[in-house]
């Protein structure tokens, strides 16, 4: 299981503040397109070109580059106009 904490305009437009994701792993691109198809919006505007993944309170990245998240760490979506 891998907890994610949405925020900003991401949490705004999934309408949850953290959802669960029922696998032991995922690849971070894979995770930012699965959290936009819970999107009630058509288009969601972030994507993973501009959004980044926070995981355990550390080391921050852009999901393009494909990382693998495994389960039983917290996990943060962070997008880019996030205002702090």
């Amino acid at each position: 299981m891998i907890k994610v904490r949405l925020l900003g305009h991401i949490r705004s437009s999934v309408g949850k503040e953290e959802v669960e994701i029922d696998r032991d792993e995922i690849d971070s691109a894979e995770l930012v397109e699965l959290i936009r198809s819970m999107s009630k919006e058509k288009n969601p505007g972030f994507n993973i070109y501009n959004t980044l993944i926070l995981v355990d309170g550390g080391e921050a990245f852009l999901p393009a580059g494909g990382r693998k998240i495994k389960a039983g760490g917290s996990v943060v979506l962070i997008p880019f106009s996030h205002g702090g």
